[in-house]
């Protein structure tokens, strides 16, 4: 028995993965294939940021059995669905300043030994990727790692009572953490170790280092779930692929009154209605999307109305759509006379999409551009001059809402704050501008 590596993206796996797959360390498997049975054939599980919580939800009680059987499960990202009994939800940082990211080891575990935590704290001096924030510990867990001076636990692991371990890392995936120092495929290779069965606290700490006993923590949110809506006249539809970062920007509360249906990917071809928005969140597995092709093609030959935000290749599931994706510069803004030259277009300044957002608003990082047909209309373009937001009417008898932009992943994930800024004024524009 080997570890399960869950892909969950539409990207494959880092070479550090494939690499231990043909070693025998590894089985890669898609997560649309993992079943109950499967997974209790092996004894360790790594998932990443791209998780589909609402489908590991569905497994909630293989996921047990797993555990119970003496399983250990490698968890990247933000609990936000109830997968383990006594995980509770992720709570960010609340009002974080830079030292609240600061990063210092609480009780070292062999994972990380030997690794200066300085080298993970930030990617190209940039605080946050590491963590924001915590998945509370559980009754009887240990603190490995924690984040400022209340020593927040962003890792931590816990012997289950019932049997089997969890590794819990509230960032982003951890083997894509030290970048600049080429740490990433190290960081891989001790995951899947640890998964296997590796190095752990041996025997279990009797009076562990603990975090502050106050932490400051943002209060809870509450996340409904999937719905549904049979009401008259246009929707708005946003198909989740249950990361933690679509359901919070879904279901978390400042947005959700806007979204009439959500529902997975899988079930548009059942909902979906001509006069309805189809809004596509960032960041959404290509793959799930590629699978609804036709559905999406035939909405927008009946006039309906589509929007895609970054991140998802839009290019691999819409007509038209031309796209080149770009290295991402996220460390530009560290230089005060830096600009990343996003600019809002003469034309948005008319467009009622674009009420009140100028080049500050619509600015954060980008990831590509593109080359919108002639006659679209182009809100927002890169420092070159070229697309990165833009309106096509023209291709199809419907409407296309396109962007590189990918605010949603960010809000979602608690990070950057200016991408809620922009979503504070796009999300009303959109609805005012579509009539719904």
């Amino acid at each position: 028995m080997t570890t399960i590596y869950l892909k969950s993206s539409f990207d494959e796996p880092s070479d550090s993965v494939k690499e231990a797959a043909a070693r025998g360390e590894v089985t890669i498997v898609a997560q649309a294939e993992l079943t109950a049975d499967i997974l209790r054939t092996h004894k360790g599980l790594v998932t990443d940021n791209q998780l589909d919580q609402n489908a590991m939800l569905a497994m909630k009680d293989a996921i047990a059995a797993f555990l119970d059987a003496g399983g250990r499960w490698f968890f990247n990202g933000h609990f936000v669905r109830s997968l383990v009994d006594g995980v509770a939800q992720y709570r960010p940082i609340a009002d974080p300043k830079r030292a609240d990211f600061d990063l210092f080891p609480i009780n070292p575990h062999p994972l990380l030994e030997g690794i200066d935590l300085k080298m993970l704290e930030t990617n190209k001096g940039v605080a946050g990727f590491y963590g924001r924030g915590c998945n509370p510990l559980p009754e009887g867990a240990v603190a490995i790692n924690g984040l400022g001076a209340a020593n927040v636990p962003v890792d931590w692991v816990w012997a289950r009572p019932k049997g089997g371990r969890i590794f819990s890392h509230a960032g982003n995936d951890l083997g894509s953490m030290g970048l600049e120092w080429k740490l990433a495929p190290e960081l891989t290779r001790r995951i899947i170790a640890w998964t296997n069965g590796g190095a752990c606290f041996n025997p279990w700490p009797v009076a562990p280092a603990s975090p502050a006993d106050d932490l400051p923590l943002r209060p809870l949110e509450s996340y409904g779930g999937m719905r549904m809506s049979s009401r008259t006249g246009r929707r708005i539809v946003a198909p989740s692929s249950g990361t933690y970062y679509n359901i919070r920007s879904l279901e978390g509360p400042r947005y959700t009154e806007i979204f009439d249906v959500i529902c997975a990917p899988e079930q548009l071809a059942d909902i979906l209605r001509p006069d309805d928005v189809l809004w596509v969140p960032c960041r959404t597995s290509a793959n799930r999307l590629i699978a609804q092709k036709t559905t999406i093609l035939r909405h927008l030959q009946s006039g309906g109305t589509v929007v895609a935000l970054g991140e998802s290749r839009s290019d691999l599931w819409l007509p038209a759509i031309k796209f080149t994706g770009t290295p991402t510069n996220w460390w530009w803004w560290l230089d005060p006379s830096a600009d990343l030259g996003v600019k809002v277009t003469d034309a948005a300044a008319e467009h009622p999409l674009m009420r009140d957002i100028g080049d500050k608003v619509a600015t954060w990082h980008l990831h590509g551009w593109f080359v919108p047909p002639e006659g679209a209309t182009v809100l927002a373009c890169d420092g070159e001059g070229r697309a990165i937001l833009y309106e096509d009417a023209v291709s199809t008898p419907g409407r296309m809402i396109i962007s590189s932009l990918d605010p949603m992943f960010h809000h979602g994930s608690h990070f950057m704050p200016a991408t809620t800024r922009f979503l504070d004024r796009f999300v009303p524009n959109l609805k005012a501008y579509l009539n719904v």
